[in-house]
């Protein structure tokens, strides 16, 4: 297992080969008894011919995983300026002429890396940002947010980069096209490869953990540590009071309903300006702060995050007047969204209630 690991951060997706080299070893010898012994050969045929689809299978996947980005254009610079501005700013023109900014409904934000035509043209970023978050922070907060996910690229610790997210991707690939449910090769691989989820998923959540600290601790030494805390504990702040204010109210309002209630994210960024609100603003962020880290949490505690900025309690947090929501991006373009989040949430739900 430790042999395997190692050779998965170090070679990618090209420590498939452990995978492969014995199924490779295997094929000579069986059809050598095509000669020797034909009914040896067709009764060991139910198990070489769908290991030796697994192996090509998984060849095919060495060459697109980490490469299967999606064709979605982002949100453009005419539709927010602002953000673009601030996203230049920080990463500089030429990673941000390679970055796609894609908006999503969570109160988060995230950076990937695609490599496209086989890892020989220049990978792609993809930059995720949330309307939510947005809500919650104004330029200042925001502009630590996006360092901070600046500071991944620069570690070269995103997914895309990863290579033992890039050692999974393979498998992903192959179960994308045999899927365990309805082949019997990707039943097979599903099979063989039970032993290694998770140890895998307990190695993903490490690294990630890792990743996020030392991209604090870049903040720190950049002299950006008092406004990356500010902006951490805004974050905390925000999810501990959506979930009292919004997502528990509406799982109540879920338990027996008989159609739709009222969609989340127009819930959420209703109440978002009450966090203006100094002392609740405080006493979530201290709600926040105080709330342990989970075992399958992929990212650590609050606490422990402030602590790697150099914080051993929270600061007095200054709410936010103007919202980056409302600054940077285009009014029009944020109530389209809205909708189209909405609307999808709201056919989902409809369809779970029937």
């Amino acid at each position: 297992m430790k042999l395997l690991f190692v050779a998965a951060r170090r070679f990618g997706r090209f420590a498939i080969l452990l995978f492969v080299a014995p199924v490779v070893g295997l094929f000579a010898p069986w059809l050598s008894l095509l000669d020797a012994n034909p009914i040896l050969f067709a009764v060991s045929a139910v198990l070489m011919l769908p290991l030796s689809m697994i192996a090509v299978a998984m060849m095919v996947g060495t060459l697109f995983a980490g490469g299967q980005g999606s064709s979605a254009t982002g949100i453009s610079k005419a539709e927010a300026p602002g953000l673009w501005e601030l996203w230049e700013d920080i990463a500089g023109a030429k990673r941000a002429k390679r970055t796609v900014i894609m908006i999503s409904n969570e109160l988060n934000a995230g950076v990937a890396i695609r490599r496209r035509l086989f890892g020989l043209r220049r990978a792609r970023i993809y930059l995720f940002i949330g309307l939510p978050l947005l809500a919650v922070t104004d330029r200042e907060a925001l502009a630590a947010i996006l360092a901070h996910e600046d500071a991944h690229l620069l570690n070269r610790d995103v997914n895309g980069c990863l290579n033992l997210a890039e050692f999974e991707a393979t498998f992903a690939f192959v179960f994308a096209y045999a899927p365990p449910e309805s082949t019997v090769s990707g039943s097979l691989l599903n099979m063989l490869l039970g032993w290694l989820a998770k140890p895998l998923a307990a190695e993903n959540i490490r690294l990630s953990r890792e990743a996020e600290l030392k991209a604090d601790r870049h903040a720190a030494q950049s002299g950006e540590a008092k406004e990356s805390a500010r902006a951490l504990l805004l974050l905390g702040a925000a999810d501990d009071y959506f979930d009292e204010a919004v997502f528990q109210p509406l799982k109540r309002e879920l338990m027996g309903a008989a159609k739709p209630p009222k969609p989340p994210l127009q819930r959420l960024l209703s109440v978002a300006s009450q966090l203006s609100d100094t002392e609740l603003l405080q006493a979530h962020a201290r709600k926040a702060s105080a709330k342990p880290g989970e075992i399958d949490d992929d990212h650590p505690s609050c606490a422990e995050r402030l602590a790697a900025l150099g914080y051993d309690e929270i600061i007095h947090l200054d709410p936010v007047s103007e919202p980056a929501l409302s600054k940077l991006v285009d009014q029009s373009v944020v109530q389209q969204m809205v909708v189209a989040f909405d609307d999808d949430w709201t056919m989902r739900v409809a369809n779970s209630l029937q």
